[in-house]
């Protein structure tokens, strides 16, 4: 897999956490903003294990290379779990825009298609394509601050709600599976041992662009807040820039093309594992997207939500493990990288 650099892994990530965003659907307030901020702090902290552990020298390609499976059957379970996530997500977000399709085994199979093309390319190809789609968010950020600017209503921040401060840690550490992507991806970061504390960037980006957003939210909803099923979505309704355009196609582009783009990061990191683990094994690509699409199938089944397990699934793959590599890394010189 070819090597990408600081900048585009930070779009990448920043791009699949701004596609949790928009897919929020959890009442949010002064309490909810806080909360956030404590969650970024405590990804913050969880993610220094791994900047450590790349800074020693640490190669997971080198850790499969030794006949290690374990470990990175665990990050594609979850890669496949957290994709098939995304496709609920899809289909519930679907509810609120105007899709040119609504049946949920269409809407995956369309994007599933779209994914699959995507991921062949490889993931050099996606980073390149993540970098336009940072542009598209970028304008859209702007569009939305123009329509919200004339309606905002700072009082509003004192309205609180049912959601305490401690709650929303825990809701917004479940949606931070961006840790265990970051530890994958920095095993095909250049030069990723030299300064690999400039890849944390996209916490603090994440950070404004979440605050940003429910800052947003909170002073321009106002009384509409505890009806929003998707406040993210009843924004956008309600702020229009222009009195004779709707932006409504722009979110909707969005929307898309951040859902196409997170599903393919799944894709692309579960099929690059699963070829070190079973080197022979063909259609990795397309045997991944099927998972995921029977995975959301079983959870949508079950009315699946797992916030528990997720942050226990996060807490595991992006601090335990680093720091049990980081123990044994003295003992194993071959799991560092070849120069």
């Amino acid at each position: 897999m070819n090597k990408i650099n600081c900048s585009q892994l930070t779009t990448s990530l920043l791009l699949s956490s701004a596609f949790m965003l928009m897919c929020l659907s959890t009442p949010v307030g002064i309490e909810y903003m806080a909360g956030t901020a404590i969650s970024f702090a405590i990804q913050f902290l969880l993610c220094i294990p791994i900047i450590i552990l790349y800074k020693k020298g640490f190669s997971l390609s080198a850790y499969c290379d030794g006949g290690h499976y374990f470990i990175p059957c665990l990050f594609v379970l979850y890669f496949i779990l957290r994709g098939g996530m995304s496709f609920i997500l899809v289909w519930n977000g679907s509810e609120e825009l105007s899709l040119p399709f609504s049946a949920p085994l269409i809407t995956a199979v369309l994007i599933g298609v779209v994914c699959f093309y995507a991921a062949s390319l490889g993931l050099s190809a996606f980073v390149r394509s993540s970098t336009i789609v940072a542009g598209i968010l970028a304008v859209t950020i702007v569009v939305l601050l123009i329509g919200a600017f004339q309606r905002m209503d700072t009082m509003e921040l004192s309205q609180s709600t049912d959601i305490t401060v401690a709650g929303s840690i825990i809701q917004n550490l479940s949606l931070a599976d961006t840790l265990p992507v970051f530890f994958v991806l920095m095993n095909f970061t250049n030069n990723n041992n030299k300064k690999p504390y400039k890849s944390l960037i996209f916490l603090p980006t994440g950070l404004v662009l979440w605050e940003t957003v429910l800052f947003l939210c909170i002073t321009v909803l106002g009384s509409l807040l505890p009806t929003a099923k998707y406040p993210f979505f009843l924004l956008t309704s309600v702020s229009q820039p222009f009195s004779s355009q709707r932006a409504d196609s722009l979110y909707l582009i969005l929307f898309v093309l951040l859902c196409i783009l997170r599903i393919t990061l799944f894709t692309v990191l579960s099929a690059h594992l699963l070829g070190m683990i079973f080197p022979k094994l063909k259609f990795r690509s397309v045997l991944t997207l099927l998972l995921m699409i029977g995975t959301a199938i079983l959870f949508g089944m079950i009315s699946y939500t797992g916030s528990i397990f997720s942050i226990i699934s996060i807490f595991i793959l992006s601090f335990v493990i680093p720091i049990i590599f980081c123990v044994q890394l003295k003992k194993h010189n071959s799991w560092k990288e070849k120069t």
